[in-house]
């Protein structure tokens, strides 16, 4: 049968089933918790040493345009 383009799909009947109930991961054993918490460490020491970075060229930055502001 013939649709006009507005009218969308047809219904096809009960559609999709409810997916599958959500199980959380199983507990990671102290090995696996002390390897995961020791990488997050790692990742954030990175983080913290970019924000550091950011923050010296924001703060020069600043400093820049505060000279040229005053010079005007």
């Amino acid at each position: 049968m013939w649709y006009p383009y507005w009218y969308g799909a047809p219904y096809m009947g009960y559609g999709m089933p409810y997916p599958p109930p959500f199980y959380p991961p199983y507990p990671p054993t102290p090995e696996e918790e002390l390897r995961m918490l020791e990488e997050y460490k790692r990742e954030l020491e990175r983080e913290l040493e970019y924000l550091k970075e950011e923050l010296e060229g924001v703060k020069a930055r600043i400093e820049e345009l505060r000279r040229a502001a005053g010079k005007k």
